[in-house]
């Protein structure tokens, strides 16, 4: 909280909890025919690489300037719609809708809070960004600012 953040770890966090969604969506497949067994075989087989890889990011992200939180979210984000997505290839009925409702509510709710966090009025800029060309300033001593606040009409 109260820092910049720029990178796309978040979204690469997004991408796996989406396969763990997937994952986990496609568990409750019949393993009755040999093809059902086979696939089953092969989702616990990217279960396990899928939360080694997790949890890899995830202990790398408590290291100076590396941000947990998008890693966090973007693995929460991820998988509450990954959920709504791979519901709809759940083949029994009652469970495709359940997950899929379940999977949408989150993601609503999700997605809801996040914004009305960025977006409420809550998070307090810290002083010394209120003038970013300011503060590139200080430190980049041929920093031309160039945003649309310092021109005049």
């Amino acid at each position: 909280p109260g820092n910049i953040s720029v990178g796309s770890s978040g979204a690469v966090m997004g991408l796996f909890g989406g396969k763990l969604a997937e994952v986990f969506c496609r568990a409750c497949e019949s393993k009755k025919t040999v093809q059902g067994r086979i696939g089953h075989q092969v989702r616990k087989e990217q279960l396990g690489g899928v939360t080694c890889a997790v949890v890899l990011v995830m202990a790398f992200s408590f290291i100076p300037y590396v941000d947990w939180a998008a890693h966090l979210g973007g693995l929460v984000a991820g998988m509450v719609v990954g959920v709504a997505v791979f519901a709809c290839s759940i083949k029994t009925l009652g469970w495709r809708l359940f997950w899929f409702v379940i999977g949408g509510a989150l993601s609503l709710v999700c997605f809801t809070l996040a914004l009305k966090y960025m977006y409420g009025g809550d998070i307090e800029v810290s002083p010394e960004l209120r003038d970013v060309c300011g503060y590139y300033q200080q430190f980049f001593e041929d920093y031309e600012c160039r945003c649309m606040r310092n021109q005049e009409n």
